[in-house]
């Protein structure tokens, strides 16, 4: 009971990793405190992982908030700190001097050019040298990051809201050379992730879905329920999940609705090339669902 996934990260199909918090039965059937906090596919079976961060020589295990794999030598895992698996062991960065948050998403085009957001408005970005905190503006929440990379330069996108703790800023940053801007984000709507592939398009989703073309948003008029997360392969190949069990794809004409089981409760999503993986939780239980495009 319980249980939960926060996000999933593809390599490629016989590599997929989710992330959140998990709890069992023992041998008797009775519920285990002891936290699982990944599973990992490994093309035939999935595995039950306890992924540690170390400190002052020992080992702690904590619910994983996010997961962002360049491929399966380098991955990330966001906590309160974060965890880099580099092939061989699990590293701990403490992040506490320059990101004093837990870690909600992260992006980048590799391990030396890296952002995290998260809890408070907090952002860091790291060079593969060092890391340099990023002052965002506000101290609310930053839900997700994705970004483009185009003549040498990162262009990162992070939605901002919290439903929690309020009053709040509803908005859209925007990061160039470690530098925050904000576009244009007019409505008093919720904006919980985004997903972009060139500058002249961005989708985001929260209290609704919108896409802005050209420096102009219009609203794409789904089913009114929260969506969560969006990710794409291009302007044409779209995923978006949320709660209620939707789920919804773009193929560059329409949008196709899958109602699935209205208890499930999706958070995160990962598409990659002909693969989608979904997270979230059902009843208490953490849930992952795997769709493959024939």
């Amino acid at each position: 009971s319980s249980s939960t996934l926060y996000d999933v990260a593809i390599i490629n199909e016989n590599d997929i990793w989710a992330v959140g918090e998990i709890y069992m039965n023992d041998s008797l059937g009775n519920p285990d405190s002891k936290i699982y906090n990944a599973i990992h596919w490994n093309g035939s079976q999935w595995e039950l992982l306890r992924i540690p961060y170390y400190y002052n020589g020992q080992s702690f295990y904590s619910s994983i908030k996010a997961i962002y794999a360049f491929n399966e030598n380098d991955i990330w895992f966001g906590i309160a700190s974060l965890i880099h698996w580099n092939g061989s062991v699990y590293q701990s960065i403490n992040t506490s001097s320059f990101f004093p948050a837990l870690v909600n998403k992260m992006w980048g085009t590799s391990s030396n050019d890296f952002y995290i957001v998260g809890t408070n408005g907090q952002i860091a970005h790291y060079n593969g040298s060092s890391w340099a905190k990023i002052g965002s503006g506000t101290t609310t929440n930053i839900n997700d990051a994705w970004g483009v990379f185009e003549n040498g330069t990162s262009t990162v996108y992070c939605p901002v809201s919290s439903v929690f703790n309020p009053p709040q800023d509803k908005k859209i940053l925007k990061i160039t050379s470690d530098k925050v801007d904000s576009i244009s984000w007019k409505k008093d709507r919720i904006v919980y992730s985004c997903w972009t592939n060139n500058k002249n398009f961005l989708f985001v989703c929260g209290e609704g879905v919108f896409v802005n073309k050209y420096g102009n948003w219009n609203e794409i008029v789904l089913q009114p329920v929260g969506t969560n997360s969006i990710r794409g392969n291009d302007i044409n190949d779209i995923f978006i999940d949320g709660d209620y069990g939707f789920i919804s794809h773009f193929n560059g004409l329409n949008w196709q609705i899958y109602n699935g089981n209205y208890l499930k409760g999706y958070s995160r999503l990962s598409f990659k090339n002909d693969i989608v993986a979904i997270a979230g939780n059902y009843q208490g239980k953490a849930i992952i669902e795997i769709g493959i495009r024939n």
